[in-house]
């Protein structure tokens, strides 16, 4: 049996499925690889939530699911090939999904943002540590992709995810601290 045949017969299905598959398995790696220290006592910390959780399992778990199905239950019916077809295209976009999960929760725990009191500490963009008072924040805003960016005075950003555990309690501290509300999503 061929490595194509493993998943699908026609010569491009295997190669999909395989380069899916292959690609989730070197996300899940390099987020492990890439993962932050724990929690510095006194620190509060910025980590990925259950939404990313949720959509990682899920996704995942479909997408093996549907390799499953196309590849050992298969389809009877006059019009299987065309369903284990939908099927394999499905499969490839929960895998997608899984993977975009994946990437939102890596630069997450890429970023390491920790704060106590009235400092914060986080990589920046060129991944060295920066660590600066709330209060020389200058802007809070929101961008396209629902995070918030933190602007401080020399240029510096800080992009948080509203959607991770300790995001919410670090954008109260932001807006108490440096007196800028929290923006409308409007």
């Amino acid at each position: 049996m061929t490595f194509t045949a493993f998943f699908l017969p026609g010569p491009f299905w295997g190669p999909i499925l395989a380069g899916a598959c292959g690609a989730s398995a070197a996300a899940i790696l390099g987020w492990l690889a890439c993962r932050g220290s724990g929690p510095t006592a006194g620190w509060g910390h910025v980590r990925a939530g259950a939404m990313h959780w949720t959509g990682l399992v899920l996704s995942s778990g479909l997408a093996a699911l549907m390799v499953y199905v196309v590849r050992f239950v298969g389809s009877s019916r006059a019009d299987g090939p065309a369903q284990m077809q939908i099927l394999g295209w499905l499969a490839l976009a929960f895998a997608a999904g899984a993977i975009f999960s994946l990437v939102r929760m890596h630069s997450i725990t890429r970023a390491g943002i920790h704060w106590r009191g009235g400092t914060v500490r986080f990589r920046a963009s060129g991944g060295g540590r920066v660590e600066r008072p709330i209060a020389e924040i200058m802007s809070l805003s929101e961008c396209g992709s629902g995070w918030f960016v933190a602007t401080f005075g020399d240029g510096i950003t800080l992009r948080i995810d509203p959607h991770a555990k300790g995001a919410d309690d670090l954008l109260q501290r932001i807006s108490d601290q440096a007196g800028k509300g929290r923006p409308s999503p409007d």
